[in-house]
């Protein structure tokens, strides 16, 4: 059943001299499965599939048809939900197997979680899931697993020589601004004293976390967006990025675009940085939790413009109101004629891309149904 929910059967086989990222975004989250030669499989950020009594974590189910025994590393981008969903299987199916998790920089998320839990307020599922996760990273520190904290120009890998080629993996954010930005808007949601009501924390405030990395593999390169967005001042976002005189070179033959296609993530100045030495393949992981998905045809298209190929994850399907409720009920009820119903698909869907350490070529790429091929 698995393998007919998740198409894996369509994969080409890994190539174990070549550098292979897997994305899945089944619409609601996305995770990476990157494999390197000579230094083995990692993964960044987590996602879950559920539909009818069915839940798969497909980076989990994928590895695991690889019969991979341990991991390299886990990255957590930022606090975001649709990024950390189902970390803890990852975690506890590789415990005392793991060398490396490194997780977004920002404190006081802890400390305002731990308040939460004292006033017994801790009862929101992304925040106990939160919780739960930071309790496996520990779980997985004492078994040996080294814990890294990341923020701009932080190395999540060493660069170091792992058989013929030479890896680095570098975090390009969060700044030190952004940081500081996040942590002071998360106080001000802390009451002041009992009986004061809990602040908001906008959801787009955990963007400011957001770990953008860059990886390069021999002449292999690859630029993973997270939720990145465009920044607030030169300080920070993918403006801070690209004004960082300590920045790697950010040119790329493969691109997870940022923060699921959306207008605030997309920065032209990135984008020529990123194609400046050849057209990259282009990957995004949409986003179904809005009347108006992302990705949107219009943002699509500029990314296009910079892009060899460009590929989603999932496509977003509606349904008439009359398939949900029934045509006697939907002709009776004022304006729900005007709703839009995100209907899952049966199958997750995934991009596969291999790169040659030694020239940075492709030599293949899979778009496994529903994930599909933009076409301008």
């Amino acid at each position: 059943m698995t393998k007919g929910k998740i198409g894996f059967s369509k994969l080409s086989k890994i190539e174990e001299d070549a550098v292979n990222v897997i994305v899945f975004g089944p619409g609601f989250g996305e995770s990476i499965v990157l494999y390197v030669p000579d230094l083995g499989w990692g993964v960044i950020d987590s996602c879950t599939y559920k539909k009818s009594n069915l839940s798969l974590n497909p980076a989990l189910e994928f590895l695991k048809t690889q019969h991979v025994s341990n991991l390299a590393f886990i990255v957590l981008t930022h606090p975001h939900r649709d990024h950390f969903q189902g970390l803890s299987l990852i975690i506890d199916h590789f415990l005392g197997r793991i060398q490396r998790i490194c997780y977004y920089s920002g404190e006081g998320i802890r400390e305002y979680r731990l308040f939460l839990a004292k006033k017994h307020l801790l009862s929101e599922p992304g925040l106990v899931e939160l919780a739960s996760i930071f309790k496996k990273f520990e779980q997985a520190k004492k078994a040996g697993a080294h814990i890294l904290k990341i923020s701009e120009r932080t190395e999540i890998l060493r660069r170091a020589r792992y058989g013929s080629n030479e890896v680095e993996m570098i975090a390009l954010s969060p700044s030190a601004e952004s940081i500081t930005r996040y942590v002071q808007r998360l106080h001000k949601a802390i009451p002041r004293k009992d009986g004061d009501f809990t602040g908001e924390l906008e959801d787009a405030d955990h963007n400011l976390l957001s770990s953008a990395i860059f990886c390069r593999v021999g002449d292999a390169c690859l630029m993973l967006g997270s939720d990145l967005e465009i920044g607030e001042n030169e300080n920070m976002g993918w403006r801070g990025v690209l004004l960082n005189p300590d920045s790697p070179g950010l040119a790329a033959q493969f691109v997870k675009v940022p923060h699921h296609g959306s207008r605030n993530a997309f920065y032209e100045r990135a984008w020529r940085a990123f194609s400046r030495n050849t057209f990259p393949i282009s990957v995004i992981t949409p986003y179904d939790r809005m009347f108006d998905p992302l990705p949107r045809a219009e943002v699509v298209e500029k990314i296009s413009k910079f892009s060899n190929t460009t590929a989603i994850t999932a496509k977003t399907k509606t349904a008439r109101p009359e398939k949900i409720y029934g045509e006697r009920i939907v002709r009776n009820l004022y304006g729900i004629k005007e709703w839009k119903y995100v209907v899952k698909p049966d199958q997750i869907g995934c991009v596969r891309v291999s790169l040659s350490p030694i020239s940075g070529a492709v030599s293949c790429m899979d778009i496994v149904n529903p994930a599909y091929r933009w076409l301008m």
